[in-house]
């Protein structure tokens, strides 16, 4: 089976089905790779996306489906990247045998790597708004799940954001 209906990807990750957990990488790990690198940086990218589901893998037993498995798993990675903050959690490669395989990440853009340089000065809940919204094109409603906010709070953090983005810009384009 080449091509997963969300609910088909649920259910066999449920049911434990390595062919699920490989297809649930395969569709979202793009996003959840940029998203990490917005957060943490390059170099702690690829780990936060891995922790990010081998914590899916751990949780799917609990997974209700009254989100989509993107919002959920944004605030998968939201909470591994707290435990990354926090130091609760010492970062160590996983043995090879408890890896998910993780596709290469297609290559960001020079512009959206410019951009996620720079909203790395602001505080997290703004930059993963601003990333979600105009880099990964998610909906206020789907973002106000994934990070468990009201809808209006989504919309004020955007506003927020590009504010002090387009302060930072014109702050780093004077001579």
């Amino acid at each position: 089976m080449n091509t997963w209906s969300e609910s088909e990807l649920v259910a066999g990750c449920r049911e434990g089905r390595r062919e699920a957990f490989d297809a649930l990488v395969t569709v979202h790990y793009d996003r959840i790779h940029r998203l990490a690198w917005s957060l943490a940086g390059a170099e702690a990218a690829a780990d936060l996306a891995q922790e990010t589901f081998l914590a899916a893998v751990k949780a799917f037993p609990r997974f209700r489906a009254d989100a989509q498995l993107s919002t959920w798993l944004v605030s998968i990675l939201r909470n591994q990247y707290s435990l990354f903050l926090r130091g609760l959690r010492k970062w160590k490669a996983a043995p090879l045998s408890d890896r998910l395989p993780a596709p290469e990440p297609r290559p960001i853009e020079r512009e959206v790597r410019e951009i996620l340089d720079r909203v790395k000065d602001l505080p997290e809940e703004l930059r993963t708004t601003l990333v979600l919204f105009h880099v990964d094109g998610m909906k206020y409603a789907d973002i106000a799940r994934a990070m468990e906010c009201p809808v209006g709070t989504v919309r004020s953090r955007l506003f927020e954001a590009r504010e002090r983005l387009k302060r930072l810009v014109s702050k780093a384009d004077r001579p």
